[in-house]
């Protein structure tokens, strides 16, 4: 007979995402969502405001309740 046991997670599940667009360290934005926003890379361009930005680097962190998604960037 196979034993099934009841599997405890170490973490609460994450509540929200929230992704931060900085230029220098300025943030020039920041969106909280139920679910992650698509994922950019280096050397994406993204349109925000109507001005362009170049995607320099990400980083990801997260705590008890959100995963943060960080993005440095240049302006066109």
């Amino acid at each position: 007979m196979m034993q099934i046991e009841k599997y405890e997670p170490e973490f609460p599940p994450v509540e929200f995402f929230i992704t931060r667009f900085f230029v220098d360290n300025k943030c020039l934005f920041e969106q909280e969502t139920k679910v992650s926003l698509p994922t950019l890379i280096k050397g994406d361009v993204i349109d925000i405001f109507d001005v362009s930005y170049f995607i320099e680097k990400r980083q990801f962190g997260f705590n008890e309740a959100a995963f943060f998604t960080i993005y440095y960037m240049k302006q066109l």
